[in-house]
């Protein structure tokens, strides 16, 4: 069976993340699409403006990066796995994941995720933490440039296209 979505279609996806472009962004979701975090004080967040709501307060208080680092596709399944940089704007006691962090902290968070879709939209996600470390005062973007240098090939290439 064809996936729901290509490999350039669903980076498309992270980079309207990475923008905070939540328009391009949300049009990948089913209606009543489900995110499942990795932080046990979340949960499950229910449908675009539960997505959002969620988004609009980590965002305020952070800069996030994904960077994708595999993604295999079968049919209507797709595995996804990630490194994710926060880069704090200013201090705070919840940061992601419980860490207090002050402005210029910075948090990379590996997670693999499991998207189920359905008719091509994402219709349930399940994000699962492999582990958050809190960088503290680190150049963001050589980090960022690190895990970069680990993605798969065929990522890397389709990023680029």
């Amino acid at each position: 069976m064809a996936p729901s979505l290509s490999l350039k279609e669903f980076l498309n996806y992270i980079k309207a993340f990475n923008a905070k472009d939540y328009a391009a962004q949300h049009e990948f979701y089913d209606k009543d699409v489900t995110l499942t975090i990795p932080d046990p004080e979340i949960g499950t967040l229910v449908g675009s403006k539960g997505i959002m709501d969620h988004y609009s307060i980590v965002h305020a208080d952070a800069n996030e990066t994904v960077v994708p680092m595999i993604a295999m596709f079968n049919g209507n399944r797709i595995f996804f796995s990630m490194e994710a940089y926060f880069f704090y704007l200013r201090a705070t006691e919840n940061a992601v994941h419980s860490h207090k962090v002050k402005p210029g902290d910075v948090i990379r968070v590996k997670v693999w995720a499991l998207y189920d879709m359905k008719n091509g939209k994402m219709a349930k996600i399940v994000c699962n933490a492999l582990g958050d470390e809190l960088l503290g005062q680190i150049n963001v973007d050589d980090a960022i440039q690190e895990s970069w240098s680990r993605v798969d090939d065929n990522i890397k290439a389709a990023w680029t296209d």
